[in-house]
């Protein structure tokens, strides 16, 4: 299997790069989903010359904009380096399917980086890292993800669902845009889309069934849009009960009771809390190969990610 391009912040991978001259090698990324994905390093800092070690920066609010300064000389502003790095690198990140950053990050956090105003104080309300802010501006769709939220295990699963799902839309729907692999493309994704959000799931369906009347390209964007929004709304378990109960019904016909039985009862243990979702889901996959359902062979919620990260065995 080809690797999948997904940017990261440099330090994560165990480069010495950090203001200090340290890392924060992360061996989930390192060493885990290094098998899968192609990771593209980048750390802002060092590329716009700031060497290391060097002076720590961070964020000050000042005038109500957010600008990058010297933690003790605050005469050194580096936002506009930082913004133009960014707006350079967006030709060469067009292929990427995911990005993970170091969180608190001045440059590259994602989420809650803590913000100063001018006297040197902290303010009450964070901001977005500039470097990867500026990129969220270019890819707004692009699914992001710090270093420090992907151990909380439902975060780390869901982003890792979204950069497969990015891979796959590209592959397959993007490199060939025609109705008719919009229409495979979002079949095979129905009761992943449910997990994630039913109200999602029906607005996307008729989308696609106006494929055909609607310009595509205006059909394809707003689809992915939405698409990524569902798939951004991390799955409860109560949906992936609905979910297995209903995939649980095309094989009615072909199971003992006895077995439906036991499948719905290992649901229900699930819904329960107490086994892990990776047990209904196999056995359910167990029988949907044996009788070969076609239609749920080839659901994505089956198999959203190789099997080998074994994301669902702690969901």
């Amino acid at each position: 299997m080809e690797k999948i391009k997904v940017g990261i912040s440099s330090c994560l991978l165990g480069q010495s790069v950090r203001f200090n001259g340290s890392h924060k090698n992360s061996p989930f990324c390192s060493e885990v989903l290094s098998e899968w994905f192609d990771f593209q390093p980048i750390c802002p800092e060092v590329e716009i010359g700031m060497g290391v070690p060097r002076e720590p920066i961070r964020l000050v609010n000042e005038n109500d904009q957010i600008r990058v300064k010297n933690v003790t000389d605050q005469s050194q502003d580096f936002t506009e380096q930082l913004h133009q790095l960014a707006d350079d690198y967006v030709p060469k990140l067009g292929d990427l399917c995911g990005y993970i950053f170091m969180q608190k990050s001045p440059s590259c956090g994602v989420f809650r980086v803590k913000v100063y105003n001018e006297n040197g104080m902290p303010e009450t309300e964070p901001a977005m890292g500039v470097f990867a802010g500026q990129l969220k501006k270019h890819y707004p769709l692009l699914p992001m993800e710090e270093a420090g939220r992907i151990n909380d295990i439902r975060l780390r699963e869901n982003f890792i669902i979204r950069v497969f799902a990015n891979h796959d839309w590209k592959t397959n729907v993007l490199a060939d845009p025609q109705p008719k692999n919009l229409v495979a493309f979002h079949t095979s994704y129905k009761f992943l889309l449910q997990a994630h959000s039913e109200a999602h799931y029906r607005r996307l369906g008729q989308l696609v069934a106006d494929a055909g009347v609607q310009p595509l390209n205006e059909t394809l964007k707003k689809y992915f849009t939405l698409f990524t929004e569902c798939l951004s709304h991390v799955a409860k378990i109560n949906n992936h009960v609905n979910v297995l109960l209903h995939m649980l019904g095309f094989l009615k016909s072909q199971l003992p009771g006895s077995v439906k039985a036991s499948i719905i009862k290992l649901i229900e243990r699930y819904k329960e809390q107490k086994i892990h979702l990776i047990v209904p889901v196999t056995m359910l996959k167990h029988y949907v190969e044996l009788y070969q359902i076609e239609y749920l062979l080839n659901q994505k919620y089956l198999s959203p990610y190789p099997y080998e990260l074994g994301l669902r065995n702690n969901l």
